[in-house]
């Protein structure tokens, strides 16, 4: 398969990590893309799918829950999941990376994967650790400081 190298894109400085995650994945849903967003256990998971029915009093952006033990739902645009263990997914599934998880060694790599990382110095040294191990498996890297913006 002659696939292009997978990229990484870092959003850091993020005032709301939520509302920012509704915004990106609205954004990349209405470009055709479809999006798993990869929080870090069940209890984001829950926040953020509440959150995705409210962010916006003007559209609907459908989604749904997945249980990683059942088949990826092809049929929905944007996905909430999390588990302890990374899950197969297509390669045309962006992934939108809420948790501390490295999608580099995930079983399938994707083409994309968006990191979206607050101020927190905690969440700032995670996600250098994140860049580090996209860079040693040859992802391409983008990052976009997002302090005063989002």
């Amino acid at each position: 398969m002659n696939r292009t190298m997978p990229t990484a894109t870092f959003y850091t400085h993020v005032s709301d990590r939520h509302r920012f995650a509704c915004r990106l994945a609205q954004r990349a849903v209405q470009s055709g893309i479809r999006v798993l967003v990869w929080a870090s256990d069940a209890d984001e998971a829950a926040a953020l799918d509440t959150r995705l029915w409210s962010f916006e009093a003007v559209s609907f952006l459908p989604h749904e829950i997945w249980h990683t033990n059942t088949a990826y739902p092809n049929d929905i645009p944007l996905v909430i999941a999390s588990s302890p263990s990374l899950p197969i997914i297509g390669d045309d599934v962006t992934v939108l990376n809420l948790s501390p998880d490295f999608w580099c060694d995930a079983p399938s790599t994707p083409a994309r994967v968006l990191e979206i990382v607050s101020a927190n110095l905690e969440e700032l040294a995670e996600a250098r650790e994140r860049f580090k191990a996209y860079k040693q498996q040859h992802f391409a890297i983008e990052h976009h400081n997002m302090q005063g913006k989002a």
